[in-house]
């Protein structure tokens, strides 16, 4: 349990507001719990992997930039990397699996049912995901990435922004129009929908779920 949580605060100390941490969190007890009416029921989601990120400055094999290593640097320092044997260590996100696989097409041969074409999904969660768009960098409050997988190789690759708007930052009129020109430029460029939410609806949450229902139609979406 211990590890457990130490893997999940490494994650939400990544995250730029505390809505922005409960809305992971949130998040995260959907994953773990949709579908369970009881304790011991499977969940609509296998269990959650954590998605540990390595980071090596001085790799012969790999050199990089002066200016891609003080990126990397910087980013460090600012999330508090740890430092072992020469490599850079952080739990960013964390990622499942869909316990149902898509539909199945069927053959045969001499009578014998075949499965093709079996298809997974899989979806990863990362806050403050970097994204740039023309030269321009931008961070996802919350990205929900979904891979489908066939034969262990990505075939198809969908994407969500969530984003945490608390008022100080998101109220007034020009806040408003950089948040649209913002959602428009990350949907032409691949994402297929970004999804706004308040402070207050993120706080003010009476039942965990409405959280889990919330989610779902998002999840849904993402899937079709």
């Amino acid at each position: 349990m211990d590890n457990l949580q130490f893997k999940i605060d490494e994650v939400l100390s990544i995250c730029d507001s505390e809505i922005e941490e409960l809305m992971l969190l949130q998040l995260f007890d959907y994953f773990q719990n949709y579908g369970k009416v009881k304790t011991q029921d499977m969940s609509r989601f296998s269990e959650v992997e954590f998605i540990e990120e390595e980071i090596c400055l001085g790799d012969p094999d790999s050199p990089i930039t002066e200016n891609e290593k003080t990126r990397l640097e910087n980013k460090i320092k600012k999330y508090n990397y740890r430092f072992d044997r020469g490599f850079y260590y952080k739990n960013i996100g964390f990622k499942v699996k869909l316990n149902f696989s898509e539909p199945l097409s069927l053959s045969s041969i001499a009578g014998n049912p075949i499965i093709d074409n079996i298809i997974t999904r899989e979806f990863a969660i990362y806050p403050q995901s970097e994204v740039t768009i023309a030269k321009t960098n931008y961070r996802i409050d919350i990205a929900i990435i979904l891979n489908r997988e066939q034969n262990e190789k990505i075939i198809d690759t969908r994407k969500i922004a969530l984003e945490c708007d608390g008022y100080d930052y998101h109220s007034s009129a020009i806040q408003k129009m950089n948040d649209d020109k913002r959602t428009r430029k990350l949907k032409i460029n691949g994402w297929k929908d970004v999804f706004r939410y308040s402070g207050k609806e993120i706080y003010q949450v009476r039942d965990i779920g409405e959280v889990h229902y919330k989610f779902e139609e998002i999840i849904t979406m993402l899937m079709i």
